[in-house]
């Protein structure tokens, strides 16, 4: 969790200057009428595939659907 919420921020920070950028006056046009509609459905979108792959994932898990390739090598000893 600390990952993913490390790795938001870093993009966040990181597109803040083209942001800031951007809102200067300049040949950039209106967003379009529509934009919060898109960027809803695209965040509901994502979470869907998120919750969907968790779900998937903790099925694989508490089935034991893991395949022997999957699994660390054993120990070599000499």
């Amino acid at each position: 969790m600390k990952r993913w919420l490390g790795t938001i921020t870093g993009l966040l920070l990181a597109a803040s200057p083209a942001v800031a950028w951007a809102t200067e006056e300049g040949r950039a046009l209106d967003p379009p009428a529509d934009t919060a509609t898109v960027l809803v459905v695209t965040l509901v979108t994502l979470l869907g595939l998120a919750l969907v792959g968790g779900i998937g994932y903790l099925y694989r898990r508490e089935r034991g659907l893991d395949w022997d390739f999957q699994k660390p090598d054993a120990p070599d000893h000499h």
